[in-house]
């Protein structure tokens, strides 16, 4: 494996004048397999992007809404959108995802419907992280790229959720795209285009304030290198000053006015915030960006394989920063692209702001980890497409037959649509009318959705300390003071719901 030849001069602009090579010009495959999939390229990235919305699709037609999900439904089921815009802002996320699901709901109701939105995002996700690596690394690690992110488990399930992971991811690899884009082309417009969705990002989940500084970091490192037309970098300096404005407004209108629910809200990640007295800074760093890797990619020895790439690629690009200035194929400090969220999401970790955890919270992390890791692939295939398609369909076919599922508790096969709709129906033929119906938080706010009249909408003040009883269907419905049901302490929290509703 030489991955010096990867990084030889071809589509970057401020690295053609440095060499004095034409951009664009790559070596002539050879093999009709090769100079097939080299012609057909965006045909074939198409039909891969294709089968990753139908297998989205289908996984989010034959699941039940979780408890997340139905409240964010609960949210938007307000009879006007600043009504929906007013109980969103007790929530820990920004606007966007409550607006979109504000808009699906005027038309319906059910599962699909609510989470069509979220199945697009994910599928357009798909198509822009195979464009940003290819512009950053190369054909032959944006198809490993983008078969590894169409397919993995974990990447297909957060994108059937009523969740803001998949229009995040979608908004985030949009801007990387876009921003390479406006460096190589000089590109004023894609500038704007980058800075479009960098806003989009922030409205869609707080944790993309760790891609945000990376983009800023990178962008910013990139403009010191090259003398870039003015234009250029005045677009830049406005869409970050733009960005700042946004996390500004965000404070203000709601942040701020949560600060004390996010302090309860932050007991629930326990050891993935560090623990300056029960932990070396060693292990805690090892372990979990091992639990983060295992997450993303579902199967314990593609995770490993992705890890070590990751951790390969990276290294080997901060070593090349460190040592030349030369211009290369590979864009100079883009070991900033792909180190900078780990190490920002870890510092915040550190400080317990943040978790740094292998969940869905840091998955902001994954086109990074996925984008080196198909660097080292494909230059270990020696950059052949036909190679980099066996490696990337190991990869997800061994994660989809032998991983686990990502969210713990609770397997696929239990977690389908039919299996709620007959509990559901249970319930209605063995509880009486007036019946008290006692339940843990996860399993009462899932039957406001399934079990409650679609006339009996409400919104309450929800925290994980504040789910009061409520009346649904002929039932009061008394949620116990827990979020799982379990039979530690489940006397001393039905005394403390019988003395709140007598």
């Amino acid at each position: 494996m030489n991955l010096n030849a990867t990084i030889d001069t071809e589509a970057h602009p401020e690295r053609e004048v440095a060499s004095g090579m034409p951009s664009g010009k790559a070596a002539r495959p050879s093999g009709f397999i090769e100079s097939w999939l080299h012609a057909h390229l965006n045909a074939v990235a198409i039909a891969i992007v294709s089968a990753g919305l139908v297998a989205r699709i289908v996984l989010a037609r034959k699941t039940f809404f979780n408890p997340d999900e139905v409240l964010h439904y609960l949210m938007i089921n307000e009879p006007s959108l600043r009504l929906a815009y007013k109980a969103s802002l007790t929530n820990a996320h920004p606007p966007l995802i409550y607006l979109l699901l504000y808009i699906c709901h005027l038309l319906g109701r059910s599962e699909f419907l609510l989470r069509l939105p979220l199945v697009l995002a994910g599928t357009a996700f798909c198509w822009f992280a195979f464009k940003w690596v290819q512009a950053l690394f190369g054909e032959a690690a944006s198809l490993i790229a983008l078969i590894v992110v169409a397919f993995s488990p974990t990447l297909i399930a957060l994108s059937a959720e009523v969740r803001e992971y998949a229009l995040l991811l979608f908004c985030a690899t949009a801007a990387l795209y876009f921003l390479e884009r406006a460096f190589d082309q000089k590109s004023v417009r894609a500038m704007w285009l980058f800075s479009s969705f960098l806003y989009l990002a922030i409205l869609s989940h707080y944790s993309a304030a760790f891609f945000a500084l990376t983009a800023g970091i990178y962008a910013l490192a990139r403009i010191a290198d090259y003398r870039w037309p003015r234009k250029l970098t005045l677009a830049w300096i406005v869409g970050q000053v733009g960005g700042v404005g946004i996390y500004l407004l965000l404070y203000l209108t709601h942040i701020s006015k949560i600060r004390n629910n996010l302090a309860v809200w932050s007991t629930s990640f326990g050891d993935t915030l560090y623990q300056f007295d029960q932990e070396s800074i060693f292990h805690f760093t090892r372990a979990n960006t091992w639990y983060i890797f295992q997450y993303i990619f579902a199967q314990r020895y593609v995770a490993e394989a992705m890890l070590i790439g990751f951790v390969l690629c990276a290294g080997f690009l901060l070593l090349r920063d460190f040592r030349s200035s030369a211009a290369t194929r590979v864009p100079r400090h883009a070991s900033i692209l792909l180190l900078l969220p780990f190490a920002a999401i870890w510092a915040a970790a550190i400080r317990g702001i943040y978790p740094y955890v292998g969940s869905r919270h840091t998955i902001i992390l994954a086109p990074f980890a996925i984008a080196a890791a198909s660097f080292l692939f494909a230059a270990i295939c020696r950059q052949k497409l036909w190679a980099g398609v066996l490696v990337g369909t190991l990869l997800v076919g061994i994660s989809s037959l032998y991983g686990q599922c990502p969210e713990p508790g609770i397997t696929q096969a239990n977690q389908r649509r039919d299996l709620m709709i007959g509990a559901v129906n249970d319930l209605r033929q063995s509880a009486r009318q007036g019946d008290v119906i006692l339940a843990d938080m996860e399993s009462a706010i899932p039957l406001t959705y399934y079990y409650c009249k679609t006339e009996e909408g409400f919104f309450f003040t929800w925290s994980r300390t504040n789910f009061g009883p409520f009346n649904c269907n002929g039932h009061l419905i008394a949620p116990l003071f827990f979020w799982y049901l379990r039979p530690e302490g489940l006397a001393g929290a039905f005394e403390k719901r019988c003395i709140a509703t007598d």
